[in-house]
């Protein structure tokens, strides 16, 4: 058996006041509830590879 390659993740907890920003899928209810995830690209640092607004 030959050993995966090894992926790196990132996940955002997004805040919008006292509230987490998360999604739905309309047409896929079993997923449930999902919170901004994706894989970080071998090019990107980790901590650039989810935006930050500092608005």
């Amino acid at each position: 058996m030959s050993a995966q390659p090894l992926a790196i993740k990132a996940v955002a907890y997004v805040v919008n006041k006292d509230k987490f920003v998360v999604f739905t899928y309309t047409n896929f209810f079993e997923a449930g509830v999902q919170l901004p995830v994706g894989t970080v690209e071998e090019s990107k640092q980790t901590s650039r590879a989810i935006p930050q607004n500092k608005k």
